[in-house]
């Protein structure tokens, strides 16, 4: 039974995947971006207000960090299946 509950993790996460790359394409589009980077870029240019510019720059940046960390985690269990 404990390797039927291991089989899911993998779903489970790739679900979590799924919603947070949507909550960082809201804040990408949001600024006309491709990542994170470009919005701190369009801020440090003044081509966009400090605040809340600035947390939705923390926000998407947390977000394409843990996608990133969650694809490799989803990787090596899919292995050990």
């Amino acid at each position: 039974m404990a390797t039927l509950k291991n089989e899911w993790v993998p779903l489970i996460i790739t679900k979590e995947i799924i919603e947070q790359k949507k909550e960082l394409k809201k804040i990408l589009l949001k600024y006309g971006v491709k990542d994170p980077e470009e919005i701190e870029k369009k801020i440090e240019n003044g081509e966009l207000p400090e605040h809340p510019t600035y947390e939705d720059f923390l926000s998407a940046l947390a977000l394409k960090n843990n996608i990133e960390k969650m694809k490799k985690l989803v990787g090596e269990l899919i292995e050990e299946i």
